[in-house]
Order: structure tokens, then sequence, then C-alpha cells
């Protein structure tokens, strides 16, 4: 499944600019017409994170990690690497793929950031993530939509929404969600086989909890900062 980041972006702007030739001025009626309504286990209090945790019968290590040249940070297991060229070109098949990817040793569990260049300011969030809903209700092959929703991580908001798509002989569970980042959208994606989402739904969502913006002073090169 090619990623969608980049893409859906360009349509939300598309729509956007339709919305104002027709009227003059600047509006948003992008709405989903599915109902919507928060399952994340992280406002539930069910899952927490542990340096050290124990998966589908395997011992992981959690570690935050610097991302996007020092912008943000994340815990994210040890174990996850960045994908190779070869691997991006077979998996991410569209020229819409995000800067950076990381994946577990299997390649079937991936983590994904996107810094675009779509401007997003924080008082425009909730629009944006009802277009981007909306978008991906008329764009994608969704077999399964398990909601939608804002929550609030470490000061700053941050909209998510989950569902399952098809993929060749499987099925895909996705996570995203989107926040503003110096003034700039930043996606991030979370997806593995169906085979591995009881266990790693909610890791997912805890480690989507544990995002940080980071100090502008704080830039730098690193490993993980691409």
């Amino acid at each position: 499944m090619g990623h969608m980041d980049e893409q859906i972006v360009a349509m939300i702007n598309a729509a956007r600019k339709e919305q104002q030739d027709a009227s003059g001025l600047p509006k948003s009626d992008l709405h989903h017409d599915m109902e919507s309504e928060s399952s994340l286990e992280l406002e539930k209090g069910e899952m927490e994170l542990h340096p050290l945790m124990m998966l589908d019968g395997e011992r992981i290590a959690f570690a935050e990690r610097p991302l996007l040249n020092n912008k943000i940070s994340m815990w994210l297991p040890r174990t996850f690497t960045e994908m190779g060229e070869r691997e991006i070109e077979l998996k991410y098949p569209s020229s819409y793929r995000p800067p950076l990817i990381l994946t577990d040793p299997t390649g079937e569990i991936d983590f994904s950031f996107n810094l675009t260049a779509s401007e997003l300011a924080d008082e425009e969030l909730e629009t944006f993530i009802g277009e981007m809903v909306y978008i991906l209700h008329h764009t994608q092959k969704l077999t399964e939509w398990y909601g939608d929703g804002m929550c609030k991580v470490y000061g700053h908001r941050l909209g998510y929404c989950e569902f399952m798509t098809p993929v060749l002989n499987a099925r895909l569970y996705n996570l995203n969600f989107f926040t503003p980042l110096r003034g700039r959208a930043l996606i991030g994606s979370f997806n593995c086989t169906e085979e591995h989402m009881d266990t790693w739904r909610p890791v997912a969502q805890r480690m989507m909890s544990t995002l940080k913006i980071l100090p502008s002073e704080a830039e730098g090169e690193g490993t993980w900062n691409r």
C-alpha cells in the first residue's frame, strides 16, 4: 500500500482552494459521514509503556528517541531501525512516501513521520482532522473504521484516527496522528498486519501518547534524526 500522507494533504489543500474560489472566502464544509468515537486505550489508562516489555513472546526494549532533526521525540522499540531503500520501494511504491520510516526486524510493523509542507496552526487542527477523515472515507478502501478524535499530549493537542485497509492477501491496521509543528502539519502513522493488531494496537496508542515537541534550540543531527 502506498503511503498517503502527502497525497491526502494535497487533496485537502485542493478542496480548500475550490471552496475559497467558489465563495471568495476561506471556509471548510468537509465532514465525514460515519460516527466517530474515541476508542484509544490511552484514555482509559489500561496500558502503560515500560523500558522492557514482553510482546508476542519476545522481550522488547523501549527508549525515548529524538526524530526529525530533534524537532520531536517519542518512545519507540530499540529494535526499530530505518527501513532500507529497497524495502521502501516495495512497501511504499507511491511517490507520496514519508521521509522517515522505522520498522521492526521483520518489516511487518512500521512507524513513519512526515513534516509536511502544509501550513497548520493549533486552532485549525480540529478542522484539519475533519478534512483528513473525510478524504480517507472517500478515497481509501476502508474495511473497518475504529474511531477518530483529539487528545492532549504534553501540553499540545493531537488528533488521530484508526482504521483497517486491505492489502495483498491481508489487512493492515493503521493509526494516524496529526499535530502542528512549527506552523506545519506533522503526520505520524503506525501500521501492522491484522495478525499483530491485538498485541501492537494498544502499544502504538501508548507510543503516540509519548510524542513530545522539542525546543527549537535542540535541533541537531543523529541516527534517528532524519
